[in-house]
């Protein structure tokens, strides 16, 4: 099959008329799929936004434990060492 062979096949299976409506259907398919893209871009921001805030509780809260049990340990050595002289 020559070009022009491969020219007039395509010309009788996509006639001219109907490549507006195509043309049109493509570009609609199109912007349908940008917005969707746009919504899970959005979507997944959200959430690394939750998770790294989650994240950073937790971990305020973990020090906030771990400070609270060396205070009572430091404590309860200097109780002792207190004891220990008097």
């Amino acid at each position: 099959m020559n070009l022009e062979d491969l020219k007039n096949k395509v010309t009788e299976s996509l006639p001219l008329e109907n490549l507006g409506q195509l043309t049109e259907d493509a570009t609609s398919k199109a912007t349908e799929l940008g917005e969707q893209a746009t919504n899970v871009t959005e979507n997944l921001q959200n959430e690394a936004t939750n998770l790294t805030e989650n994240l950073q509780d937790q971990a305020s809260g973990l020090t906030e434990n771990l400070q609270d049990t060396a205070n009572e340990l430091t404590g309860g050595f200097l109780d002792k060492i207190k004891n220990l002289f008097q």
